[in-house]
């Protein structure tokens, strides 16, 4: 399932913007569903918003099933680094 952020939020800046893709993300995770969120139109992310969004789900998952069902597209390398930093710091904070 692909998610667009923009098409469920007008912006990817705040946590109540994270907190909507977040709840999309997680249901599909929850029905068993690989998601691949898209970040078409999307120039940066904040922390906030990865926060609120993706890190989140570490809450419910593991990071390996996270890694494992959840991937994005059309993203810029402000965006990857934002994410895989967060989730790196996360990680390694929860299970080292």
């Amino acid at each position: 399932m692909v998610i667009r952020a923009l098409d469920l939020v007008k912006h990817c800046y705040s946590n109540e913007d994270g907190h909507v893709v977040y709840d999309a993300v997680l249901a599909q995770i929850l029905h068993g569903q690989s998601v691949v969120v898209s970040f078409e139109g999307v120039d940066t992310v904040p922390s906030s918003f990865v926060n609120s969004a993706f890190i989140a789900l570490l809450e419910k998952f593991p990071f390996e099933q996270i890694k494992q069902n959840l991937s994005f597209k059309q993203t810029t390398p402000q965006i990857n680094e934002m994410i895989r930093s967060r989730f790196s710091f996360e990680a390694n904070r929860r299970y080292a």
